[in-house]
């Protein structure tokens, strides 16, 4: 589909530095973009095929729209309060790079691989984090509704969430050995989450006759499938019925 735009010459990017106007959709493709210094710019939904950006500052931009193919390579760029709404990041590395307070809504990281990148309060709701392509990642402040998903075979999850709040957070096909949990005390770091639950599981009756257990075992039959979670105790106890949240934070030994 992005074969029928033409290509922008590169120094149209370098131009939007001076305030010039970037024109819609413009397409780079496999330029090198180095030292790129960008302020309060409007990028009008660019498209970049195969690009390689080394050390660009970005500042209050709008990427909103942006759309990445053919495997784009970012290293060493700082974003500050850009706007990625509605942005497809697919395919491509982001290497060393930090975002600070960047709006990620409605976005997606398919197929991204996340290398030592920091992501510093920033809006990210309500999407999928690619867990074998995160590596050496800090993320600070909330995470709402974003599930860390391993393709494939289960994957060693790396990142640093010390500074983080989990809002609705899951981690699926996840190991979490290598992950720093939040240090915020509603969090409880259950890396061996399947084996609490199966040895919950082993210590309740084979058929419950109240409705509270029967729940506790549905719930703990799937926490038994898991490779590890972070539990934000606050989430459950909103989601799940009372006596239901302080049986599986029992049964599991959450402290």
């Amino acid at each position: 589909m992005t074969s029928a735009l033409p290509k922008a010459a590169l120094a149209m990017l370098y131009a939007a530095g001076a305030s010039l106007p970037l024109p819609p959709r413009a397409r780079f493709v496999d330029e090198q973009i180095d030292d790129l210094a960008l302020q309060g710019v409007t990028l009008a939904a660019p498209i970049f095929e195969g690009c390689r950006v080394q050390r660009g500052t970005f500042a209050h931009c709008d990427f909103s729209g942006v759309r990445f193919f053919h495997r784009n390579q970012l290293a060493g760029c700082r974003f500050t309060r850009a706007d990625f709404r509605n942005s497809g990041l697919n395919d491509t590395v982001f290497r060393e790079c930090v975002f600070d307070r960047c709006d990620f809504r409605q976005s997606r990281f398919n197929e991204c691989v996340l290398d030592r990148c920091t992501f510093i309060n920033c809006r990210i709701v309500d999407t999928d984090m690619p867990a074998q392509a995160t590596t050496g990642c800090r993320f600070e402040g909330t995470l709402k509704d974003v599930r860390f998903v391993a393709a494939g075979a289960p994957a060693q999850l790396d990142a640093d969430f010390s500074r983080c709040i989990l809002d609705d957070v899951s981690f699926e096909n996840c190991r979490l050995d290598h992950v720093v949990p939040p240090r915020d005390p509603r969090h409880s770091y259950l890396p061996d989450v399947a084996v609490r639950a199966r040895r919950a599981l082993d210590a309740l009756p084979a058929a419950p006759d109240d409705t509270t257990t029967k729940v506790l075992m549905r719930r703990l039959r799937r926490y038994a499938q898991m490779q590890g979670t972070i539990l934000n105790l606050d989430n459950l106890r909103c989601v799940e019925d009372p006596a239901v949240a302080a049986a599986l934070i029992a049964a599991l030994a959450v402290a």
